[in-house]
């Protein structure tokens, strides 16, 4: 590996995780992995590159073999691209006419074959992102194509093998989380205090909150941000609108957060322009005092399924389980991709927290007539309990002013 001149981290960084990955390969008896998606080659050799936006293209793919040789394949266009970008050789990167590119499918079976057969694997297992919170960024045919054309090689499921690194942290990892984290509620608190009664809508919102951020270092907002204003939007993942904010007991509604580094945040907020109301208070402090009785317990050893019961368990001791949107999906992982493992869910009852875990947490209340109640955390996993990355505004936050707020259009 090498050092390239847009890497995100330090080389070692990488290293640790190559090493990690063909380590991982030989635990699952696997002869290589293909891997295809953006977080992927992201974490493992810093690929990156504006085309991933497009859903139908492959920017590019990396082959990893139990031996621990690795080759990028992209395209003979994009190979500029991942010289400036993938820390591997350059002799490393194998660059095909019409890799990945819409109008040149055909090219896609063979560059891979070439590519196994260059690393000397074209037998055995191929390792594979499949399985549950992950996905392949290539089509089905493609897919059915290029085992046809590899009658030796078997498709094995290794997403739960990637995602057994890519769930523990680095202290590096860390330090980018920390901040954005810090970043993604700061911008609250700033998009609320230029907040105008009668005049902002949802849309505005979503831009103050937005420039906020990158004003305060978040360099891009991997998910789209969720801004609503009303009781009567209880739309969870609803995107911003034109609505505007023209009663100042409705409760303003923000999801999601911006990113650094590709590493995401993913809270949730509330505020408003009036005192809270007692029934907007109570509903709060239920998701409120979720959240300490629960991360109270969380620590390295205990079992998602313990905090998925006592999630469940204090919602129905405090009668709303029937409103009580996260009843048995109550958070997940949070890392390159906003949504990843651990997932806070029954169906992963026996997973164990370790120390470096990152997740998001979010007992959610949707009432008929106070809409989205709702505080949504990031935590990470130490070794003796959980830190509060999202420590800040942690109540209602109604902004501190000198003049009424009584301005209408």
């Amino acid at each position: 590996m090498r050092n390239c001149p847009m890497m995100e981290f330090p080389l070692d960084e990488y290293e640790v995780r190559m090493a990690n990955l063909v380590a991982k390969i030989q635990q699952a008896e696997c002869d290589a992995v293909l891997l295809t998606n953006e977080e992927n080659l992201r974490y493992f050799c810093d690929y990156r590159s504006a085309a991933w936006s497009s859903e139908y293209e492959y920017p590019a793919m990396m082959v990893v073999t139990k031996a621990g040789d690795a080759a990028l394949l992209t395209s003979v266009r994009r190979r500029p691209t991942a010289e400036e970008t993938c820390c591997l050789e350059p002799e490393q990167i194998f660059a095909y006419e019409g890799f990945g590119h819409q109008a040149s499918p055909e090219a896609f079976v063979p560059a891979v074959v070439d590519a196994l057969k260059r690393l000397g694997t074209v037998s055995g297992k191929l390792g594979t992102e499949t399985g549950v919170a992950s996905r392949m960024r290539i089509t089905y045919r493609d897919y059915e194509n290029l085992f046809a054309a590899l009658p030796g090689m078997q498709a094995m499921d290794f997403a739960g093998y990637i995602f057994d690194l890519r769930e523990i942290k680095s202290p590096r990892e860390i330090e980018v989380m920390r901040k954005c984290c810090g970043i993604a509620v700061e911008g609250f608190r700033v998009a609320m205090d230029q907040l105008k009664l009668g005049e902002t809508t949802e849309e505005e919102m979503y831009h103050t909150y937005t420039a906020a951020c990158f004003d305060m270092g978040a360099d891009d907002m991997e998910y789209i941000l969720i801004v609503e204003f009303g009781p009567d939007r209880p739309q969870p993942n609803c995107m911003a609108g034109a609505r505007v904010y023209e009663n100042a007991d409705w409760c303003v509604f923000l999801d999601s957060g911006p990113s650094l580094k590709g590493y995401v945040t993913d809270i949730i907020r509330i505020g408003k322009l009036s005192k809270p109301t007692k029934a907007q208070e109570d509903f709060y402090k239920i998701s409120l005092d979720c959240h300490r009785a629960c991360i109270a317990m969380v620590k390295p050893g205990v079992k998602i399924g313990d905090l998925c019961k006592a999630h469940d368990d204090f919602m129905r001791a405090h009668g709303v389980e029937e409103i009580c949107l996260t009843m048995n999906n109550s958070g997940h992982g949070v890392g390159l991709d906003v949504h990843e493992m651990p997932i806070i869910k029954s169906a992963f009852a026996d997973k164990e927290f370790r120390p470096g875990m990152v997740f998001a947490f979010e007992p959610t209340i949707i009432h008929s007539t106070e809409g989205q109640i709702v505080l949504e955390n990031n935590y990470l996993v130490t070794e003796t309990g959980c830190e509060n990355l999202t420590a800040a505004l942690q109540d209602i936050y109604v902004p501190q002013r000198s003049e009424p707020i009584t301005s209408c259009k």
